[in-house]
């Protein structure tokens, strides 16, 4: 889920820095194709590259492994781990999540098959390498892939404007990118950008049709005619190239402004090196000098902290944590001098599943630096003195903190199953928060 909120941050920033740059080079450029090609491959760059994470050191991590939610024991005898609903909160957005994508994805399924029914059912003409279906609605008119419809009720004229105009999103095949751009936003409907870009694909694709018919050499005010008055009440369908789609306003001015034909091409080179490096900046993350992505380089044993398959506890995450606040005792002498703190116990699970407490006897791998780093058997982090607490001798009742945490660590049965990195069993580090609280 923490991955999943991750990629949806990543994907709307970049996505919000590509149409910024639309908006400031390319919003009023007449030069619609190149409009196009950025608009698809901007989108492409930004909802695919943060998959993969192209890692850098940044700094030292204290506790290079797996972190567990922490477990709060009290002096006086209180346990408090965090308790789990049936069915948690990250569940509940799972099933809202995939609801929404599956209205979206289901509307666009029953559209498809809409048309489907309607090229297999009515008649039609060949005209000039697309099919031609008149259809009894009056001011409906569309193109999906080679398939052009067009209200049978139009005069003579008006439907070789309208045809003109369909057949440019048939032969340019725009259906490609309105389909691509429809299941995006089901599966992404949840990011705001990914709206923005759906409506100024559409838009480039009229400004697209609409300077094609053009060229035909139809009289410019009798084709803004038709368009006007075919906008009157008009209908469309969500996958398709829709000949009232978009603003009318912006159609009339885009067509009566100068065309730049070749004039900005340079634009290309200048923002397709920029998109490549604004979306490989979001595909990047900070990564751990602790990181193990090679046990091989090293003499003695060696561990992981993240591998392909994680270590299986009986019952999982939440039974190991519930066996550890069964056994803790704070403890007495520590309790006696109001010492308190937050110990982060780090073990082992070696090959086999067994639980090894005295993790120092292993190494992290750094495959980046080439070196090994040693594993903390125990650290204690947000110690605090309360009023009344010795002031002597504190790190000796520390120490019993710490010998606490590690006794019932080490009580931990086996894993069921331990973890497994490129189908081999292989170690992974665990680190365990657990917080003595005076009460």
């Amino acid at each position: 889920m923490t991955d999943f909120l991750i990629y949806a941050l990543k994907s709307i920033l970049a996505l919000g820095l590509f149409a910024l740059v639309y908006r400031f080079f390319l919003i009023n450029d007449s030069n619609f194709h190149i409009r196009r090609i950025y608009l698809l491959v901007s989108i492409v760059l930004a909802t695919t590259l943060p998959f993969f994470n192209f890692t850098f050191s940044l700094g030292n991590n204290a506790i290079p492994s797996v972190l567990l939610d922490e477990i709060v024991i009290y002096s006086n005898g209180i346990r408090l781990i965090k308790e789990t609903s049936s069915l948690p909160v990250k569940d509940y957005l799972q099933i809202l999540y995939f609801v929404i994508s599956g209205f979206f994805l289901l509307r666009i399924l029953y559209n498809i098959i809409f048309i489907l029914i309607k090229t297999s059912k009515d008649n039609h003409d060949r005209k000039e390498n697309v099919k031609l279906f008149l259809i009894k609605d009056k001011n409906i008119s569309f193109s999906f892939f080679r398939n052009v419809f067009i209200g049978q009720t139009s005069g003579k004229e008006e439907q070789e404007r309208i045809f003109a105009h369909e057949k440019v999103h048939a032969l340019q095949l725009h259906s490609i990118d309105v389909l691509f751009i429809e299941i995006l936003t089901g599966l992404m409907w949840f990011n705001p950008m990914i709206w923005w870009y759906r409506n100024e694909i559409k838009n480039v694709h009229e400004y697209l049709a609409d300077q094609g018919a053009l060229e035909t050499g139809f009289n410019r005010k009798e084709y803004q005619i038709t368009l006007l008055e075919h906008l009157i009440g008009s209908a469309s369908i969500s996958i398709t190239n829709s000949f009232n789609y978009s603003l009318i306003k912006n159609r009339i001015a885009m067509m009566n402004k100068e065309k730049m034909g070749r004039k900005n091409i340079w634009k290309v080179f200048i923002l397709l090196p920029a998109s490549i490096i604004i979306a490989l900046a979001f595909a990047c993350t900070e990564k751990s000098p602790g990181n193990v992505t090679n046990i091989e380089k090293t003499d003695g044993p060696s561990a992981y902290y993240i591998v392909e398959e994680m270590p299986v506890f009986k019952g999982g995450v939440d039974s190991i944590r519930s066996f550890i606040a069964a056994n803790l005792k704070y403890p007495t002498e520590a309790a006696k001098n109001k010492v308190q703190g937050r110990v982060f116990v780090q073990f082992v699970v070696d090959e086999q599943g067994k639980v090894v407490t005295t993790s120092n006897s292993y190494s992290l791998y750094d495959e980046e630096k080439k070196e090994t780093s040693e594993i903390s058997e125990v650290a204690v982090v947000g110690y605090k003195p309360v009023e009344g607490s010795v002031t002597e001798n504190v790190d000796q009742y520390v120490e019993l903190l710490k010998k606490e945490a590690i006794r019932v660590v080490s009580l931990l049965p086996a894993f069921e199953k331990p973890g497994m990195q490129k189908g081999a069993a292989v170690a992974v580090v665990f680190t365990l928060p657990i917080n003595f609280i005076l009460q």
